[in-house]
């Protein structure tokens, strides 16, 4: 989710890009959610199947030992929490937000606990949202769209509470839909110090993250180095986020592309942003994720998908 602030590493590349934050400091999710189905986000949905093979992988590895909590890495109102735990689609996420959920705070958070209430869990994980955007985290939280909540900017150096790091610890499983640019190796150093930390020789943590092909991955490689993790992208995979807002923003992303002597024709000439997929995970463990995903891509291709762009 395109939530968390910028820092300078990203600044010229986030610059392009036409600016969301208005919506993602509403009291309810209303506006976010009209705003990204107004500019056809895809993202959260077409990355979900990876992550829940990355829950799956985690089950199958720990059982009960250390059940699967996911830390949601720039996590707004809680949404990927629906995508992965509950198995939603954006277009019921829509059509609930629009037409069923009253836009008061205290009725809109009881209309949603409600609705979850009755809607079985697919996976059985806790979901533990990192955002900057203090709205949204309340929300999400209130409304029961997540176990957990961490509202700390690492990007601006603020220091994570004790609480903060205990959630850290417990998580086994990272994953970041569309915030990477936004989050930098700033907050990934304070997370990545944490993570996993309370269940030591088990299998995990992992990290599983989509970033839009205009970033730069080395500082985000390098991060993950630094604290014991191999980086790769999953080849063969490339997902669409969203739209283009308008054509000022279509034509200064290209520009950022072009720069970097990247093939744009079958990709983002067409209209979309796009984004690869990335994991991390220990070095001993890094191979069997990656095979995991690649599985995943290749049963994706398969099948008939009008709107998937694995690629075949």
């Amino acid at each position: 989710m395109e939530t968390l602030e910028a820092s300078k590493q990203f600044l010229n590349e986030n610059e392009a890009k036409v600016d969301f934050n208005d919506v993602y400091t509403a009291k309810t999710p209303h506006a976010y959610i009209a705003s990204m189905a107004e500019n056809g986000y895809e993202i959260g949905e077409c990355a979900r199947p990876f992550c829940c093979e990355a829950v799956k992988l985690l089950q199958e590895k720990n059982g009960v030992t250390w059940p699967v909590q996911l830390l949601d890495v720039g996590c707004s109102y809680g949404i990927g929490s629906a995508f992965v735990k509950y198995n939603c689609t954006f277009d019921e996420l829509v059509a609930f937000f629009s037409s069923r959920v009253p836009e008061g705070y205290t009725t809109a958070c009881e209309t949603t606990r409600q609705w979850l209430n009755v809607t079985a869990p697919e996976y059985d994980l806790r979901c533990v949202g990192l955002d900057s955007s203090k709205p949204a985290i309340q929300f999400a939280t209130d409304a029961g769209l997540l176990d957990g909540a961490i509202t700390c900017n690492f990007e601006n150096n603020e220091n994570p509470s004790k609480e903060d790091v205990s959630w850290i610890r417990g998580c086994n499983l990272l994953m970041s839909t569309g915030a990477i640019g936004y989050v930098t190796e700033r907050t990934l150093d304070v997370v990545m110090s944490n993570l996993g930390k309370s269940h030591p020789g088990s299998f995990g943590p992992i990290a599983m993250m989509t970033i839009l092909r205009m970033f730069e991955t080395e500082q985000i490689k390098k991060c993950f180095e630094k604290h014991g993790f191999s980086f790769c992208k999953i080849p063969d995979v490339r997902l669409p986020q969203r739209n283009f807002a308008n054509e000022d923003e279509k034509l200064q992303i290209l520009t950022v592309l072009h720069d970097r002597k990247i093939e744009t024709s079958d990709w983002e000439d067409k209209g979309k942003l796009f984004a690869d997929l990335y994991i991390a995970a220990s070095t001993d463990e890094i191979e069997a994720v990656r095979e995991r995903m690649i599985q995943t891509a290749r049963e994706l291709a398969s099948k008939v998908q009008p709107t998937s762009y694995i690629q075949r």
